[in-house]
């Protein structure tokens, strides 16, 4: 009977209740390497920075310089991600 004040305790749960997304980093959608560089914004940037990008003819692997790479983390929300980048390349801030 030490149990009755519990809430959950035969697991059960409201019908009602409904899950939702508390963070906006699980709500955005991922984009693939290919589909970031089809957007204007980088397209535009790759225009003025030719050198930033290479993608290999034969294993389509797409490589991306410092400053685009922390660009795809910031449109795909990868802030723990891009935290790392800039470690990796020396700057700590």
């Amino acid at each position: 009977m030490s149990n009755q004040d519990n809430a959950n305790v035969f697991s059960a749960v409201s019908v009602h209740r409904t899950p939702t997304a508390k963070h906006s980093r699980r709500q955005c959608r991922i984009y693939s390497p290919e589909e970031f560089l089809e957007m204007p914004m980088v397209k535009e940037f790759i225009k003025n920075n030719p050198n930033q990008h290479f993608v290999n003819e034969e294993t389509g692997e797409v490589m991306l310089a410092q400053e685009l790479a922390e660009l795809y983390c910031s449109v795909n929300n990868g802030k723990k991600l891009k935290k790392l980048l800039r470690r990796s390349f020396g700057d700590k801030s």
